[in-house]
């Protein structure tokens, strides 16, 4: 029974850090398409003693993969090719930067396909994964106070 709360108080801070996501990207009148961290939520708060759930890598991850997104656009120009070879590079570098961060492999795919502005990766990307490390911290102290 101790898992299946654990579960839920971890479903819930995905959905609430969702929320959040979503109101800010409002406030920021930065389209939800071009938001990327659905999928850091749910990995960050669904499996939050991974690797790749740790601060570390959610920042890191995110900003590696924004710079292999540009250096593949500015060699290829925005198109499909162009995201294919960010995404690699993406992994490339958290890989060697022992940032591994999955879901942030979206940023290089988002810069590179679309031609997104280099501003892109403070607001939302800087902004948004330094929020979500943050909020993860805190939501953890709450599970440590669940019932065992």
């Amino acid at each position: 029974m101790s898992h299946v709360v654990v579960w839920l108080y971890r479903a819930l801070g995905a959905a609430v850090a969702i929320g959040a996501m979503e109101l800010l990207s409002n406030v920021a009148k930065q389209p939800l398409s071009q938001v990327p961290f659905v999928t850091s939520i749910v990995l960050t708060l669904s499996l939050p003693e991974s690797e790749a759930a740790q601060p570390y890598a959610i920042i890191v991850g995110h900003l590696a993969s924004c710079a292999a997104g540009f250096a593949a656009l500015w060699c290829l120009g925005s198109g499909e090719t162009a995201s294919a070879l960010g995404v690699g590079l993406a992994a490339l570098l958290m890989l060697a930067l022992r940032a591994m961060h999955p879901p942030a492999g979206i940023d290089a795919f988002l810069v590179a396909g679309w031609g997104l502005p280099m501003t892109w990766t403070l607001s939302p990307v800087l902004v948004g994964a330094v929020l979500l490390a943050a909020f993860a911290r805190v939501w953890s102290i709450g599970e440590r106070r669940l019932p065992q």
